[in-house]
């Protein structure tokens, strides 16, 4: 067996769903990403601006980097319950155990049998927290495509996968880069309340519920929440609506299967929280990276805008 493929055997075993290999070669979203950045005002997102060069050429950063691994974690739970009178939403990554300590923890085992096994000496990864375009790259090892929802979409797991990556300083045999299938479908588009998606591929982040209600710092726009979206932390509206996602299967990681007490959590359970409670209730989430007051914020301006509408 060649080294790709003792390392995809690896990588399946620990528990990645998917796994792909290619280069840092420069972004060909280069006139993408730059219009995108260009477009906000908002200060929450400086850091993108700030690495735009690292991010778009990465080997600028990382000129060892002959290789990159990258992985991917279906973390779909299954149907959740409709929401009933009083209850708001919280978006399915959010409802599990942090993905940045799970993935880190499987990529650490990955990148101690790639060093014992090959000829690597140099190897760094990343799960969600480095200045790199990793749904770029996930695109070109072969996991799946990036779609009109500016998502990376799979043939098997929809977009409900969590992604990491592995950088090493060997050369190995890249991947064939994946197909967009979203073909004159434009769902997420329409779907999406606060247009957020205002053409295929193109997504206003300052008009995203998920960065508004998770990365943004201070008061939240006029517009949130926009009418028919329930969700308080993150959205998963373009997802749900995605026939990709329509099909995902069941992740088996344990750790993304949510503790029922915050699926559909009322307003009333949400408002009433003591900071002990909170971290009782979400500390294991990513609901704690960003904090008992912004989930406060987030729901004080749902519950004011629809008892505004009534």
């Amino acid at each position: 067996m060649n080294t790709e493929n003792k390392i995809k055997e690896k990588a399946r075993e620990i528990g990645f769903d998917l796994v792909g290999i290619t280069d840092l070669e420069p972004s060909v979203y280069q006139k993408e990403y730059r219009s995108s950045i260009e477009r906000c005002v908002n200060r929450d997102i400086k850091y993108l601006k700030e690495t735009e060069e690292e991010r778009l050429f990465p080997r600028k950063k990382f000129p060892w980097a002959k290789s990159v691994i990258v992985l991917g974690i279906n973390y779909w739970q299954g149907p959740l319950p409709l929401l009933r009178k009083g209850e708001v939403s919280i978006s399915r990554y959010a409802l599990g155990v942090d993905y940045h300590t799970v993935l880190s923890e499987k990529l650490s085992i990955l990148s101690k049998f790639i060093k014992e096994e090959t000829k690597a000496e140099k190897i760094k990864y990343y799960a969600d927290t480095g200045a790199i375009l990793e749904k770029e790259l996930a695109e070109r090892a072969g996991l799946g495509w990036i779609g009109k929802n500016a998502l990376l979409i799979t043939e098997d797991f929809g977009s409900w996968i969590f992604l990491g990556e592995i950088l090493l300083d060997i050369e190995l045999e890249k991947d064939k880069k994946g197909v967009n299938k979203c073909h004159d479908c434009e769902l997420c588009l329409l779907s999406c309340p606060s247009k957020a998606l205002s053409a295929p591929y193109s997504l206003n982040i300052e008009k995203c519920t998920a960065f508004q209600t998770i990365k943004k710092k201070g008061d939240l726009p006029s517009w949130f929440p926009s009418d028919e979206n329930f969700f308080v932390f993150g959205c998963d509206i373009c997802q749900e609506i995605c026939p990709f996602n329509s099909k995902a299967k069941i992740t088996k990681i344990k750790d993304f299967i949510p503790d029922k007490r915050i699926i559909n959590p009322s307003i009333e359970t949400l408002q009433s929280l003591s900071e002990n409670e909170f971290k009782a209730l979400f500390g294991h989430t990513p609901v704690n990276w960003a904090g008992r007051d912004v989930l406060l914020r987030n729901i004080n301006n749902f519950s004011a805008h629809y008892a505004f509408k009534t």
